[in-house]
């Protein structure tokens, strides 16, 4: 009998789901699902203090962080052509990036994702030269909107 049970428990525990279903997975819960904005010259003009020129966002494809619901990626460029990425792991509709880049907070926006910078923590993400900040800057929301695989951070 004890043998029967605990074949019956290991089958139960087996079939579980590794990870926490994410309010965040239909949009972001997927490969291939990514959020994306390239913001356009009039309104980099309008915002001078705005350094992102294009904001990316994706489910993070070949690893899933096991301590969280959802891995994701992203990765901007600044407007003088350096590209900076990061990962960062949510519960919920809260993300804290990973090496200690701070945070960030997602939520449907009519047929956009809204990313808010936390405004303590801060976001931070890495460069092939340096890393930048961007609570220090016009560069605390974005809105993201749906896009195709390839317009997204890889």
């Amino acid at each position: 009998m004890k043998k029967l049970l605990t074949g019956a428990v290991l089958t139960v525990l087996s079939a579980a789901p590794l990870q926490a279903a994410s309010v965040l997975d239909p949009y972001l819960g997927n490969p291939g699902d990514c959020y994306t904005r390239k913001y356009d010259e009039a309104h980099l003009r309008d915002h001078p203090r705005q350094m992102v020129e294009i904001f990316s966002l994706a489910h993070h494809d070949s690893y899933q962080d096991p301590q969280g619901e959802l891995t994701l990626k992203f990765g901007f460029t600044t407007r003088n052509g350096r590209d900076y990425e990061g990962i960062a792991i949510c519960k919920g509709n809260a993300c804290r990036v990973e090496g200690d880049g701070g945070a960030f907070t997602l939520k449907p926006s009519n047929d956009a994702l809204r990313l808010d910078v936390n405004a303590k923590r801060g976001m931070a993400a890495e460069g092939s030269f340096d890393f930048v900040e961007l609570s220090e800057t016009d560069d605390t929301v974005f809105l993201l909107y749906p896009a195709a695989r390839g317009q997204c951070i890889q």
